[in-house]
């Protein structure tokens, strides 16, 4: 084939076709190089199932957030033992123990105080009579507790002797030494009890009447204190009473005062029957006879008062009426 200077060589086209289609060969026989194909999916268009590509998404890691165990091996519900006592302090009554300032019992002169209480730091209180000590305790649940007070007591408790007594009065009555209850007291059985050095107040209470007396306390100095004439001019009474107060007669009427006493700490309905006997003379024999009448009288009573009522009596019968001193026959 003759080329001619200046003019541009044309390549045939049958050669380009086949070029192309070798490449368009190779490029499919060499892996990554083919090209995705879009199928068309709907059933009328092919008779072939449609295949899906499928994608896998990596799942996420989750992590678990871990719930604590309320298990008795908690720390928040774990335990331990505490035992509390006195050693040979001569305490005459129980000495009250507080933990973290709640009333937990008592504990005297031989006779400890168990208690089981949670683990962690807590405060030990005990009172004599006007007198507190305490102490701080480290409460484990693999090792018991033991709080002995008595060599505290015994250097820090200084105290002296006090005698409660109520003389003839006839009643059972609570003691209270600065407002704290510290046994009772009766008749012919006083309380003998120690308490702290300093100032105190000793009140007996009958129901709401109560009377009290300030004393001083000093180590190894009696203090004898007796309410027995108080109480007889403050609470004449110990238990709810109904008495006859006063009777008269005008004509042939009589007229009893009866008096209902409540000494305690409720209000009563009160009742009772009084019963007045008398003579008349008879006016068709002239003789005379003896008869009784009888009546009952009721009422309300506030606690720590008295009050009297009236009951009156018609006489019946004839004339010239004597009659007896009234009786109380009956009171429920």
């Amino acid at each position: 084939m003759v080329h001619t200077p200046g003019k541009r060589s044309q390549i045939p086209l049958k050669i380009l076709m086949l070029l192309a289609l070798f490449l368009m060969v190779g490029c499919v026989m060499v892996a990554g190089c083919s090209i995705p194909t879009i199928k068309n999916t709907k059933a009328g268009n092919s008779s072939t199932p449609a295949s899906t590509p499928s994608i896998t998404v990596p799942t996420p890691a989750v992590m678990q957030t871990p719930v604590p165990d309320r298990t008795e091996t908690s720390t928040e519900l774990k335990k331990g033992q505490l035992t509390i006592s006195i050693g040979d302090y001569p305490a005459e009554l129980p000495v009250p123990v507080f933990l973290d300032t709640v009333s937990s019992g008592n504990v005297s002169r031989g006779k400890p105080l168990n208690l089981t209480v949670s683990a962690g730091r807590h405060t030990v209180r005990i009172c004599v009579i006007g007198s507190c000590i305490q102490e701080d305790v480290l409460i484990i649940s693999s090792h018991p507790t033991t709080l002995d007070f008595g060599e505290r007591l015994q250097k820090e408790g200084v105290t002296g002797p006090l005698h409660v007594s109520i003389g003839g009065y006839h009643a059972e009555l609570p003691v209270f030494v600065d407002d704290v209850s510290v046994g009772t007291v009766s008749l012919g059985k006083p309380l003998d009890l120690m308490a702290s050095e300093g100032n105190h107040t000793v009140k007996i209470c009958v129901g709401i009447l109560c009377v009290q007396e300030d004393v001083v306390i000093k180590f190894a100095q009696p203090v004898y204190s007796d309410f027995g004439e108080r109480l007889k001019r403050v609470a004449e009474f110990s238990t709810p009473t109904i008495r006859i107060v006063d009777f008269r007669q005008t004509g042939d009427t009589v007229t009893v005062d009866v008096e209902f006493i409540n000494p305690g700490t409720k209000d009563l309905t009160m009742s009772t029957t009084i019963q007045v006997a008398y003579s008349y003379i008879d006016p068709q024999t002239h003789w005379k006879k003896n008869t009784t009448k009888q009546g009952t009288v009721t009422t309300s009573v506030k606690a720590g008062t008295r009050t009297v009522k009236s009951l009156e009596f018609s006489l019946t019968g004839g004339s010239a009426y004597t009659i007896e001193i009234p009786i109380i026959v009956d009171t429920p």
